[in-house]
């Protein structure tokens, strides 16, 4: 009997690993579709795209311009999965979280000034979603 339950004891948790955490607590990613025929860029907020983004390519270095596009870029007619390793915290993954996500062209980023980034805001599309929002398109979310 006591053998058992040694064996119990570790098997049990090799088995149940995987399966018996909650499923919000496994989501782990969602993909963006971009149905444009532009490059688009992503950026994600836990409050507006428009209350939290401003010039922020004018401080970057070349390396971490190149980090920038290779991570929030979506090529033209492509999906791309965002992945909470490379999003930090800023990835929705409880029933009350609310993430804003804005959609840019390339182009715009690549070259506006920053005062002419600032003056036009050229933001093209924000989804503000919640866990439910995002079960309910399959953790998809479509541009345009």
């Amino acid at each position: 009997m006591k053998i058992k339950s040694i064996i119990l004891v570790f098997i049990v948790p090799i088995f149940c690993f995987g399966n018996c955490r909650n499923e919000e607590e496994q989501r782990q990613s969602f993909i963006i579709r971009n149905n444009s025929d532009k490059e688009i860029i992503i950026i994600n907020s836990f409050r507006s795209v428009v209350k939290d983004t401003s010039c922020f390519i004018q401080n970057m270095t070349k390396i971490e311009y190149q980090d920038f596009i290779y991570y929030r870029m979506i090529p033209p007619h492509s999906n791309k999965n965002f992945e909470r390793a490379r999003w930090g915290e800023s990835m929705i993954s409880h029933p009350n979280d609310t993430l804003y996500i804005g959609v840019f062209y390339r182009t715009d980023i690549d070259e506006m000034s920053c005062e002419e980034f600032e003056q036009a805001f050229p933001l093209k599309k924000e989804w503000k979603v919640t866990v439910a929002d995002m079960e309910e398109d399959n953790w998809t979310l479509v541009y345009p």
